[in-house]
């Protein structure tokens, strides 16, 4: 995975995190939230390795698991003080574990790679390219390559030769 893929795929994560959770009614929904965060950075991920499967899953566990930390750090002080958590008598020490807990475990461990798998399964059975196009692409730049070009003439004679 190239390391702009890696920032890309962050920067989604963050970016989705912090638009679903700008809404005063989304301390109730920040189960799905941060799941579905960790989803569409797997499914960046995934769109961007398109095969196999594992990789895709993998790099959906790697993009997502450093930006579930991050994802935590910032939603902690956006739901205590913007959200005004801190109205509802919780403790800030069980509030800040299960906000940054919950962040690396849907985010990070099981979102990002659930995301990653959705995209390698659609590149494996649902779009069925098994790298035909890149083989074929492949073939072409050697045919058309400069040190390999002979006319017609080079061509007999190697083969009297």
């Amino acid at each position: 995975m190239r390391l702009q893929t890696f920032f890309i795929g962050a920067f989604v994560i963050l970016v989705l995190g912090i638009i679903f959770s700008l809404s005063f009614e989304m301390i109730e929904l920040i189960i799905p939230s941060l799941f579905f965060t960790g989803v569409a950075g797997g499914v960046f991920v995934g769109i961007k390795r398109k095969r196999p499967m594992t990789n895709c899953m993998y790099d959906g566990f790697i993009v997502s698991i450093p930006t579930s930390i991050l994802l935590g750090l910032v939603l902690v002080p956006l739901f205590w003080f913007y959200h005004d958590v801190q109205s509802l008598n919780t403790p800030f020490w069980s509030f800040f574990s299960m906000v940054f807990f919950g962040a690396i475990m849907l985010t990070g461990i099981t979102g990002g790679p659930i995301g990653g798998l959705i995209t390698g399964v659609y590149f494996r059975y649902v779009k069925q390219d098994r790298g035909e196009g890149e083989l074929y692409e492949t073939y072409l730049e050697d045919k058309m390559s400069d040190d390999k070009k002979q006319s017609p003439a080079e061509r007999i004679a190697d083969l009297e030769s």
